[in-house]
């Protein structure tokens, strides 16, 4: 059998419809002449508009009058929490920094600290515990074994 004889692969309805907006919207049909006078049309208008004063008021006063509503339905969700003696998303999230800000002060005190053990530990000589039995390389760098017992 040879190549012109097979029927052309099925092509799936994504591929179809794209092959008929392709067609519709072609420079050169009737229907493609017509959709780009409409969208050039259609593009002026769009550009007028946007730069309408009376357009640019009108939706800068919706927009303000929406954000005014998320401001009051914030505040009195946040009373209403408060009422209810249950913690404000406000609250929440300033707990949130502060415990990331007190995570941060105590790990640069960790390290501080590990720097004046490591700065005594030659001054001392001999240590005076017992030695470790943990191979230093399962050991955390710069830290020493914990002697606590779960």
């Amino acid at each position: 059998m040879s190549q012109p004889d097979r029927p052309p692969p099925n092509l799936g309805l994504l591929a179809r419809g794209l092959k008929l907006l392709g067609n519709l919207t072609h420079p050169q049909t009737r229907t493609g002449k017509v959709f780009t006078r409409a969208e050039q049309g259609l593009t002026k208008v769009v550009a007028r508009v946007a730069e309408s004063p009376t357009y640019l008021r009108v939706s800068g006063s919706l927009m303000r009058q929406g954000f005014n509503v998320r401001i009051r339905r914030k505040g009195l969700m946040e009373r209403t929490l408060r009422t209810l003696r249950l913690p404000t998303p406000s609250q929440v999230d300033e707990l949130r920094d502060q415990l990331r800000r007190m995570n941060d002060q105590v790990e640069a005190l960790g390290t501080q600290l590990e720097t004046v053990v490591d700065l005594l530990q030659p001054q001392q000589g001999a240590p005076t515990s017992p030695p470790d039995t943990t191979p230093s390389e399962a050991r955390p760098k710069g830290r020493a074994p914990s002697s606590r017992r779960d």
